[in-house]
């Protein structure tokens, strides 16, 4: 059997050596002073237990140990298999460094893998990379250590994959403020496919997607697109959206692909600390619809957006009024009304809510409306002021039931 076909199997990679107690056997040391250190292979995060010393030759602390193991794995090389009273495990998800005698946490769908096109708007050449760490590429079985310093993300990845060890890549977009990336990047090449009929540039570009593919754990995606969606949302609200996006990390936007970074899919700025809210969302079990569920930002604050009547032309014709009540559009137009869906005109007109009112002045429309977002799903904003409990926000917003879990103490989501 391959190496790469005995992870899942979880093999000790590493040998006790002489003096070493059985397994268990010895009542003399507490369970507070046994060493155990867990960290992600996708994000180099250290999922559980903490640093210690150890006695090796391929390193001094656990933590340096397991992102050694880490790289080799990268590279689809077998990790160094020399301990001293230790035991270094390797699964889907993480590198285990442990005293044989300390209990290793069960793996979880929190520590699962969750990919991302990163940058498909931007570009990688416009996009700076720094690991304040070790930084490596590698690809056909090597590793190549990448220099210190920022770096143009095109460049240092090539066609192969980096990773950092030791801490987040920091990245800076178009000369933006860093922001952390804990993950792995990896250059995928793109299909050739048209664009779809009717999408604007940018949408094109946007479904298009990206040669970068950024691969971290599901905790650190939902927890990075939360942040980004409504930083500091909390409570009842803050878990139904966690779940809400966990799900839809999982369904397909791009054929074949991984999500985009994009409003196409869900906004990611990067990774973030997992919440109590995302931690419990990741507790429950996936929502079984595999269907996209959609939210959107809400609220009641009010906005009001200029666009030229040849723009309002080319998206709708010949409208001469527009009314709405943030999720439909009416269109009055010389021959008659027409009633159609927000979202397509929202975006086309590049406005940030669906519109409640849109009046033609001489050569300008003047449009108006309230909240933020396409008005299809959970709305957030009132989501966070409604009092209601998670299970209720998903059923209201997607019909989704809940159901009392045969076995557990979490609740099972059930599409009816």
């Amino acid at each position: 059997m391959s190496w790469l076909g005995s992870l899942v199997r979880w093999a000790a990679l590493a040998v006790m050596l002489g003096g070493s107690s059985p397994r268990g056997t010895d009542a003399g040391v507490a369970p507070d002073q046994r060493r155990l250190l867990v960290l992600s292979r996708h994000s180099g995060e250290v999922l559980g237990g903490e640093d210690f010393a150890i006695h090796m030759v391929e390193a001094d602390r656990a933590r340096a140990l397991a992102d050694a193991v880490r790289i080799e794995i990268a590279a689809g090389r077998a990790p160094p298999r020399t301990a001293d009273d230790l035991v270094v495990r390797v699964d889907e998800d993480r590198v285990v460094v442990n005293d044989p005698r300390a209990a290793v946490p069960p793996r979880g769908r929190t520590d699962s893998a969750a990919e991302v096109q990163v940058f498909g708007l931007v570009g990688s050449d416009r996009v700076s990379v720094l690991c304040n760490g070790r930084a490596v590429r590698s690809g056909g079985g090597s590793v190549e250590e990448l220099p210190s310093g920022w770096q143009v993300l095109r460049a240092a990845l090539g066609t192969g994959e980096i990773l950092c060890a030791g801490g987040p890549w920091q990245v800076r977009v178009a000369g933006r403020a860093p922001r952390p990336y804990a993950g792995i990047f990896s250059f995928r090449a793109l299909p050739d496919r048209m664009p779809e009929a009717g999408t604007t540039r940018r949408e094109a570009r946007a479904r298009r997607g990206s040669e970068v593919v950024f691969r971290t754990t599901l905790s650190a995606y939902v927890s990075g697109v939360l942040v980004a969606e409504h930083a500091g949302l909390g409570a009842e609200a803050g878990l139904a959206l966690a779940e809400v996006i966990a799900h839809d990390a999982r369904v397909e936007r791009h054929p074949g692909r991984p999500l985009c970074d994009t409003t196409h899919c869900q906004v990611f700025p990067g990774t973030a600390p997992a919440s109590p809210e995302v931690r419990r969302a990741l507790a429950l079990p996936d929502l079984p619809t595999t269907r996209w569920l959609p939210y959107f930002r809400g609220g009641d604050e009010p906005w009001e957006a200029r666009r030229s009547a040849a723009e309002l032309r080319h998206v709708l014709g010949d409208a001469r009024k527009l009314d709405g009540d943030g999720r439909v559009l009416v269109v009055t137009r010389d021959g008659g009304v027409e009633r159609m869906a927000c979202e397509p005109v929202r975006a086309a007109l590049r406005l940030p809510g669906c519109p409640r009112e849109g009046v033609l002045e001489g050569e300008t429309v003047r449009i108006q409306g309230r909240g933020r977002g396409h008005g299809i799903g959970l709305d957030v904003e009132a989501a966070r002021t409604s009092g209601l409990t998670a299970a209720e926000l998903l059923r209201r917003a997607y019909g989704l039931d809940v159901t009392p879990a045969l076995s557990g103490p979490h609740d099972h989501w059930r599409d009816p």
